[in-house]
């Protein structure tokens, strides 16, 4: 019986990488990787590098993601530089069809299914990951219809992909139907001025300097021998358990049906997290092994598996790098749409008090044709234009933040529903040494013969070096 220490070091092209996944700031040393490619944009490279890794972990700790932002924002460089690392598992798509997706025959495991921008809209003018939904929640598409068979004749045909990608796109519509978004984590670029003049600063150096002293493609052949390296021990990787999950229970919103979705997208994080430091984990080595092909000619070999145990820090780490994606995919809105809202309950209680309407008990979930607010006077607020206000306000109307009434004018005035943003913050969270022995003697049960713990410092697990 072989171990994955041995096997992996014996490879050699594995070890030749600057970055050691032993460094517990290893995702803030690969966000610097790409310093001469993105600027800012820390915790989204953080995000999508995590996604990226997790299409070969177990189905359950998969990761989708959808980047919405307006047009220029920077979406696509930011997915598309940091895809390179995976490119040799990349199936890129401008545009398809659903038949053509109905009609593809190799296994979507381990694969990143990316469309360049997500268009497609439904009957509400939604845009949608129509038939792909059915791969990231069931792993198949089965589709029956009738073609002719050689003879010219009708014949029932069933047509099957299968498989559990992780899914990838952009778009600059905001209005994304619920399906689509209860499959994946919903990210926005930074949009601030701040951002911007880094974008600039960075692109007139980049024209100031001699591309042959560019080192971009130094770095991304590390950081690929770096991803192609998790790759491999992902393989030997049955399950990533969080043995604290209990002591969260008070913490997460119940209030929305939608967290049933959203709360396994957000653990899924936490699961990747727990991968990224699994030198410094403990892990369950199962004993019985697998077999796996160990050359180009098919030779196997039995080898141990392991299933990871993530620590606190690991769901901490989880919602310091995508505390505003968890919340924006809670709340079915991205960052823009929160701070537009701030913006608007302003002109809101502006109005409230400019009128100083008698008699009714006014409130932030009130209504009255008097004070409701109109795109006009919340872009006047914001310096967005009419358009980009409209997009922002009408993602929170749909999601149930604001109602509105149409005036005798023919214009929609807006109100506050009183509803409020959820949110997961949980600023101490223990799990004791004796409760972790306790919750390792439950699981291992009465499978000790075959189960051991591995503790970090025997390093015989994704050791490097």
């Amino acid at each position: 019986m072989s171990n994955s220490n041995h096997d992996f070091n014996n490879n050699s092209d594995y070890m030749k990488t600057k970055y050691n996944p032993r460094d517990p700031d290893i995702l803030t040393k690969i966000v610097q990787g790409f310093g001469s490619k993105i600027v800012g944009e820390e915790n989204n490279i953080k995000i999508l590098m995590l996604a990226g890794i997790s299409k070969d972990l177990p189905k359950k700790n998969r990761i989708s993601i959808i980047i919405t932002s307006q047009s220029s924002a920077g979406k696509s460089n930011l997915l598309n530089t940091v895809l390179e690392l995976f490119k040799e598992d990349v199936i890129d798509f401008t545009e398809f069809t659903p038949a053509f997706l109905n009609r593809q025959e190799f296994d979507m495991n381990g694969k990143i299914f990316k469309l360049e921008q997500m268009e497609k809209t439904n009957d509400k003018n939604q845009v949608t990951l129509s038939n792909i939904k059915f791969l990231l929640t069931e792993g198949k598409i089965r589709m029956g219809l009738v073609e002719k068979n050689d003879k010219g004749k009708n014949t029932p045909t069933t047509l099957e992909v299968r498989g559990f990608p992780v899914f990838f796109s952009t778009s600059t519509n905001y209005n994304i139907d619920p399906e689509s978004i209860n499959r994946t984590l919903l990210m926005q670029v930074d949009e601030s001025e701040l951002q911007t003049g880094k974008i600039v600063s960075h692109i007139l150096d980049s024209y100031a300097n001699l591309i042959i002293n560019d080192s971009w493609q130094v770095e991304l052949e590390d950081l690929t021998k770096l991803a192609q390296a998790y790759k491999y021990l992902a393989k030997h990787t049955r399950d990533i358990a969080i043995p604290f999950g209990k002591k969260l229970e008070k913490q997460i919103p119940i209030s929305e049906i939608t967290i049933r979705r959203d709360l396994p997208k957000i653990l899924n994080l936490t699961c990747v997290i727990a991968f990224i430091h699994a030198s410094n984990r403990i892990k369950i080595q199962d004993t019985k092994g697998e077999h796996f092909i160990t050359d180009n000619f098919g030779e196997t070999e039995k080898q141990y598996t392991y299933a990871i145990v993530a620590e606190p820090s690991d769901f901490k780490e989880a919602l310091d790098i995508a505390g505003t994606t968890i919340q924006q995919t809670l709340n079915k809105i991205n960052k823009s749409s929160m701070d537009i809202y701030e913006k608007f309950l302003e002109v809101y209680r502006q109005k409230l008090e400019d009128n100083s309407i008698s008699g009714q008990n006014m409130t932030l979930d009130g209504q009255s044709n008097e004070v409701g607010v109109t795109i006009k006077e919340v872009s006047k607020v914001t310096k967005l234009s009419h358009n980009r206000t409209r997009e922002l306000v009408n993602q929170l109307y749909n999601a149930g933040f604001f109602l509105r009434e149409r005036t005798k004018t023919r214009e929609f005035v807006y109100y506050p529903t009183g509803k409020k943003f959820e949110n997961i913050k949980i600023e101490d969270l223990t799990f004791s040494k004796d409760e972790l022995d306790e919750w390792l003697k439950e699981q291992i049960g009465t499978n000790k013969e075959r189960l051991e713990i591995v503790h970090p410092q025997n390093r015989n697990f994704m050791s490097f070096g």
